[in-house]
């Protein structure tokens, strides 16, 4: 029986749903509610994604506060540091929740690591929730693909506290207000030393 199955969704999230996909014989992603329910998992207790804290800040106001957390698998390997990360392993799960100014959640963003998902885009399923479990988008998504694509060193994944040009992040999120915690923070780091 696949560890996606309705029934076993249907009742209280169990250990399964963490395990790594490899382990379970699953060679295929997830569906959307599945990811979601390990999603959920996460945002109700799992570890924060090494080099992380609460209370990130984001770039733009929709993400204004970010919590970047991630199953024991992702812990592992960015153990010292997502920097150091150059391929996560299968299984790897981690999640992005985006909070508004006010630390209100308005979604959830997720990737997890499929084992022959799409090797052209280091098998990353790529997914984005409202906060009930609304699928804003899911699987190979380019938006998400071209974004991550720019970190191709540490295997799609952005470390904690990368603080991206406004123009790039403009140029994957057009139209969205940039925080102007973020520019102040770009100014600052621009600024002459000393």
């Amino acid at each position: 029986m696949s560890i996606y199955n309705k029934n076993r969704l249907a009742g209280a999230l169990g250990a399964a749903l963490l395990l790594p996909l490899a382990a379970c014989g699953a060679d295929k992603a997830p569906t959307p509610q599945a990811l979601f329910a390990q999603v959920r998992a996460l945002e109700n207790g799992g570890a924060l994604l090494p080099g992380s804290h609460l209370w990130m800040h984001g770039s733009r106001m929709v993400d204004y506060y970010t919590i970047d957390r991630a199953n024991a698998i992702a812990v592992r390997a960015a153990a010292h540091g997502v920097h150091t990360v150059t391929r996560f392993p299968a299984g790897s799960l981690y999640i992005k929740e985006n909070f508004d100014i006010h630390k209100v959640l308005k979604t959830v963003t997720a990737m997890l690591k499929v084992p022959g998902y799409d090797r052209a885009d280091r098998d990353w399923v790529m997914a984005a929730y409202k906060p009930n479990g609304q699928v804003i988008a899911y699987g190979r998504v380019q938006s998400c693909i071209s974004c991550h694509a720019i970190a191709k060193k540490t295997d799609f994944t952005f470390p904690s506290g990368v603080n991206l040009p406004i123009a790039t992040v403009q140029k994957f999120f057009p139209g969205q207000a940039i925080s102007p915690f973020y520019r102040a923070q770009l100014a600052h780091l621009a600024a002459p030393k000393g």
